[in-house]
């Protein structure tokens, strides 16, 4: 078998490079493009928002008790596009509530339900970038 080492692949044409890989399983194709997460943010909150890492969030804009605004770095092309949002505090939960092509909003609260800043958030986007 051979191997192809390359350090960049560029498409021909106005669509870009639209390759496609086997599933882990290898019963069907993904394609590259479709199916890398477009947005994706690992965050601290208390009374600030550290961004511990991240892709395409400019920045965290708290906006109270446990809601969390993230705004894109680079916008999707259209609001319907998939997104998941998560928080690790014991009888904790957190929803997705708003969303724009610039950016998409995080709700975190307690067990009872209220609204409360957790102690680390997690959010995932997938969908098509502007």
């Amino acid at each position: 078998m051979s191997s192809l080492k390359v350090d960049n692949i560029t498409g021909r044409g106005s669509t870009g490079f639209t390759g496609s890989v086997k599933s882990e399983g290898g019963n069907t194709t993904t394609d590259l493009q479709q199916g890398l997460a477009k947005v994706w943010v690992n965050y601290l909150t208390a009374s600030t928002f550290v961004n511990n890492d991240s892709f395409n969030v400019a920045s965290i804009t708290d906006e109270g008790a446990g809601q969390a605004f993230h705004n894109f770095t680079n916008a999707m092309a259209n609001a319907v596009y998939s997104y998941v949002g998560m928080c690790n505090e014991v009888s904790a939960g957190a929803s997705l509530t708003a969303k724009s092509t610039s950016g998409c909003r995080q709700f975190s609260y307690t067990g009872t339900p209220s609204a409360a800043d957790t102690t680390e958030n997690s959010t995932v986007v997938n969908g098509d970038l502007a």
